[in-house]
């Protein structure tokens, strides 16, 4: 009787996880989204900020993308190497570039790390990611402070003065 109590609980434990679960799933799937769009979609600034990364190159295909609940959109072309992305806000602000690059152009010690954690044997592609962050440096209650963020407003990093004294003893 006991037993049956035991794996009944365990049971429905694994059920209320297993429910926790789905859940997170679709509220993560619901927070970050990306559709293909056509080019009229895009809006002017946008657009007009990805025609200048792509140089002359025809773009072939956009997408609007919501991450961490703010819109982007991205523009695709072919670059030198194989395939570049790059993600702008709505506004023609550049948030980041993808472009895909051979393993010799990818330094050593980036290579080895990858390695490392993939194994020797696994097939690596690579891209090089160009991420736009902003810094602001302001004092507050007395103390130096800085930000960094990236073109959404979305806060990538908080320091302050006395962040900075125990980071330089570490390096010391």
């Amino acid at each position: 009787m006991i037993a049956k109590q035991g794996l009944r609980l365990a049971a429905l434990g694994l059920a209320m996880f297993a429910g926790v679960m789905v859940m997170a799933q679709n509220k993560k799937e619901a927070v970050e989204r990306e559709r293909a769009v056509k080019e009229a979609e895009v809006p002017p600034a946008a657009l007009a900020a990805i025609k200048k990364l792509a140089a002359g190159a025809p773009i072939t295909e956009f997408a609007e993308e919501i991450e961490h609940g703010s819109k982007f959109y991205e523009g695709s072309w072919k670059g030198p190497d194989g395939n570049v992305d790059a993600l702008v806000t709505a506004a023609g602000d550049l948030v980041e570039v993808e472009e895909a690059v051979p393993a010799g152009k990818v330094p050593a010690p980036v290579r080895a790390e990858a390695e490392k954690d993939a194994g020797k044997e696994a097939k690596l592609t690579w891209e090089k990611k160009t991420i736009v962050m902003y810094e602001a440096h302001f004092k507050k209650d007395g103390k130096g402070r800085e930000i960094v963020l990236i073109p959404d407003g979305r806060r990538y990093h908080e320091e302050d003065e006395t962040d900075k004294d125990e980071n330089e003893e570490n390096e010391e």
